[in-house]
């Protein structure tokens, strides 16, 4: 897997969410460098990570595992945001004693597909791929044309924005995405499904989930689920924020972040 690798102490791998990439936490990554080694890790089909057809968490968590002994990385901090959250509790289940903590970024371990509450993440899950399924790249010159092309099903500037980060030129010019779309789009129902966690050793380690304010990933019957799992984990929300907590409000989510960690050495 591609990753990028900055600071110096304990280990801190971070995991991106769907449609993410490693660049998505240099930020964050740069405020927590001077105090452990981070590592920016592409999850498969994403960055500059191979593309796979396979896409379920149980490849994810073996890749990570993978990339935990090729590094010889033998403990870390795992940060998972959304998708990435899911990597992050499935491989801790599987690996607890690879596990420092367990830092979960607005997700829980539950089934979002099987809840009707929950359709509109689907949906603009769902819309998100097509509308770049339906792009054919090789008719544009400009990025900022592509952009055009996208805002006709794609109404919300940011997501677009955060979309556009994807695209890239080839050696010959023509553009590109990153992402391994078809296969991220057959692979929804596994993404939004709920993780293995029945039977597997969760208490071995401290556990936070940071949840936002104006998030609804995390709701408040979801947070019995949470507990079933991780009894003794905390639960934390970050004002002002939406899904992407880190972007939307950094100055807490490390400020929260760094206590939690603080708390362990």
């Amino acid at each position: 897997m591609y990753f990028q690798k900055l600071g110096q102490g304990p280990a801190i791998i971070i995991l991106h969410g769907l449609y993410g990439s490693s660049d998505n936490w240099i930020t964050i990554a740069r405020k927590l460098a001077p105090n452990y080694t981070i590592y920016l890790v592409d999850q498969r089909n994403h960055g500059r990570s191979p593309h796979s057809s396979e896409h379920t968490y149980e490849a994810m968590a073996c890749d990570l595992d993978e990339f935990m002994i090729e590094e010889n990385i033998e403990k870390a901090y795992i940060i998972g945001h959304s998708m990435g959250g899911k990597t992050a509790m499935l491989f801790s289940a599987l690996h607890p004693n690879k596990i420092l903590g367990l830092i979960v970024v607005d997700i829980y371990p539950g089934d979002y597909a099987a809840l009707p509450e929950f359709s509109p993440h689907i949906i603009a899950h769902l819309k998100i791929a097509t509308s770049m399924l339906s792009v054919n790249l090789n008719n544009f010159n400009k990025r900022s044309e592509i952009e055009n092309e996208l805002a006709k099903t794609i109404n919300d500037i940011n997501v677009r924005q955060f979309i556009m980060k994807n695209l890239f030129r080839k050696p010959d010019n023509t553009f590109a995405w990153r992402l391994n779309v078809p296969a991220i789009s057959k692979a929804f129902p596994a993404i939004m499904g709920s993780i293995p966690l029945e039977g597997t050793q969760l208490s071995t380690f401290p556990v936070l989930f940071m949840r936002g304010e104006h998030s609804d990933y995390i709701c408040p019957e979801q947070i019995a689920m949470i507990k079933k799992y991780y009894p003794e984990a905390l639960i934390k929300t970050i004002s002002d924020a939406g899904h992407w907590i880190h972007a939307d409000n950094p100055e807490q989510f490390i400020e929260v972040l760094n206590k939690f960690l603080q708390c362990q050495n």
